[in-house]
């Protein structure tokens, strides 16, 4: 069997030696492992479920993380000649993007002009799927798997992991999958470290097989005279191949069965799950990217996304929940009162209660139902390893994500508190018309657009409140909403969060503005 390259005589790209890895509970899992990764060289790491292959993967890319988490990371050297290229499960492609936006991110982030279909083209699928408004969801599992490996070339990358990139895939994607990498990996000199249960894919696309052993806690060259992708070879060849592999990989899963658990260590304190980040990098981040020129086209979609999510369809929401306020609230205010005439009551009040009621109220429905709808999305984006897969082809999570969904939801809120005060006026109007009182625009909006002697202050601090909840809101709903997600619950958790934080937040202000209030103009 020949190659087109040699990945032995090629430079190590990724190189780690006497890595040792050790789990909050004290299990280690590797000692003393090495791994080397040339350019142009298909690596598979196997081994049985549980044995850490994920977190051995993470050990190599983010050991700070994994210490973040509780474990215990060491090695005498650790080598990246590039940045490292991380391909999730199923490809984690954005879904608000379509087929051809995916890779025109990518060259975006790299400064290649935009060409979606060449690189269609290069991992063989049909350039018509760049056609605009091809939804990524429309595509089978080995197309997705494609269009990331396209999208992570585009990019530029020349080191590339792949975790379970076989999933959910039928023999005859995987075996296209196979030949894909190494196609790229020989014409690009693209280095490929793979993370499989799958023999047909280690055995079809790997210069080198190891064997993550649990047992033994180190990596093992399941067949040191493997004689490299078994794609390349005749189809006879490619079976006996990977009949040898299986009957290796097997004993040593048997082998490993046999043998005792590792001994544990020393229990460490587990730590935390990473929060997000914190209110202060966040609205930063925001500020400091809000009017960056890069990736100014493709964050402009997250922003119409965002503000799509958080103004455009709950608006009619907002339009029947503040006609009904403006109606109800002045129409109980005027029933309470025994001393004066309904029509009095109303031109005394006038739009008072609009200028009190409309910043909190606005700002609760704003958090609970357009801030859920964008902290779900973003949710999602960390749950399905999008954010992750960002840093995989070197775009900036905070400006490409971060600001223009901030950015969006702070315009957003404005937005809905100007229809949620017009709401409001709208169904004053109304109540007036009941009673048949006259001039009631006038009156009701005086305290925004003339205020009288002495009622400056009172707009002032509604202007001030409102400008305050839309950053605040913002800032909570995107910060946690790129939190890190690890299952579901946690989507539903950092939703809720946000809502009580807001609210909380929301309360904490008016009470202090009051006392602010009180304070300057009396009671």
């Amino acid at each position: 069997m020949t190659h087109d390259t040699d990945p032995d005589a090629s430079p190590a790209v990724l190189s780690i030696r006497d890595l040792d890895v050790t789990l909050p509970d004290g299990t280690v899992l590797v000692e003393s492992a090495e791994l080397v990764l040339a350019a142009g060289q298909i690596i598979a790491l196997v081994g049985p479920s549980g044995a850490g292959k994920s977190t051995l993967l993470h050990a190599l890319v983010s050991p700070d993380e994994l210490r973040r988490h509780g474990y215990a990371v060491a090695f005498s050297e650790r080598h990246l000649e590039a940045p490292v290229a991380f391909i999730p499960q199923r490809g984690a492609l954005f879904d608000h993007l379509d087929v051809a936006g995916n890779i025109e991110l990518a060259q975006a982030a790299s400064g290649q002009p935009a060409d979606a279909a060449a690189w269609l083209s290069a991992v063989d699928l049909d350039a018509a799927l760049g056609h605009p408004g091809t939804r990524v969801a429309t595509l089978s599992g080995g197309q997705a798997q494609r269009v990331a490996v396209a999208r992570t070339l585009a990019a530029g990358r020349t080191i590339l992991i792949l975790d379970e990139p076989s999933v959910g895939l039928d023999a005859l994607a995987v075996r296209r999958l196979a030949r894909l990498l190494v196609q790229q990996s020989r014409e690009r000199a693209v280095a490929i470290l793979i993370i499989t249960h799958d023999l047909a894919l280690a055995a079809g696309a790997s210069d080198v097989v190891l064997f993550l052993d649990p047992s033994q806690r180190r990596l093992v060259d399941v067949l040191p005279d493997w004689p490299g992708p078994a794609e390349l070879a005749a189809e006879g060849e490619r079976r006996d191949d990977l009949a040898r592999l299986d009957a290796a990989v097997h004993a040593l899963l048997d082998a490993a069965d046999a043998a005792p658990p590792p001994p544990a260590g020393p229990r460490r304190r587990r730590a935390a799950r990473p929060r997000g980040p914190g209110p202060l990098r966040v609205a930063g981040a925001s500020l400091l990217h809000a009017l960056d020129p890069r990736l100014a086209g493709p964050s402009m979609r997250v922003l119409a996304r965002a503000v799509t999510q958080s103004l455009l369809r709950p608006l009619p929401f907002y339009v029947v929940v503040g006609a009904l306020l403006g109606f109800t609230v002045l129409y109980v205010i005027a029933k309470m009162s025994v001393d004066l005439r309904a029509l009095s009551v109303l031109r005394l009040v006038g739009g008072t209660y609009i200028l009190s009621l409309a910043p909190p109220l606005s700002a609760i429905l704003f958090a609970a139902t357009s801030g859920n709808a964008v902290n779900a999305w973003l949710g999602g984006m960390a749950l399905g390893r999008q954010i992750l897969a960002l840093d995989g082809i070197g775009v900036s999570a905070p400006r490409y994500l971060w600001s223009p969904a901030w950015l969006a939801l702070v315009l957003s809120y404005l937005g809905t508190v100007v229809v949620f005060v017009a709401a409001m006026v709208l169904g004053g109007f109304g109540l007036f018309q009941l009673y048949g009182g006259q001039h009631a625009l006038a009156i009701l909006t005086s305290d925004f657009v003339d205020p009288a002697p002495g009622r400056g202050p009172y707009l002032v601090r509604g202007v001030w409140l409102v400008v305050t909840y839309a950053l605040a809101i913002a800032t909570i709903v995107v910060g946690s909403g790129v939190a890190p997600k690890d299952e579901a619950a946690h989507v539903t958790s950092a939703m809720t969060s946000a809502v009580v934080r807001a609210t909380l937040f929301v309360v904490a202000m008016e009470l202090a503005s009051i006392i602010v209030l009180f304070a300057v103009v009396g009671r």
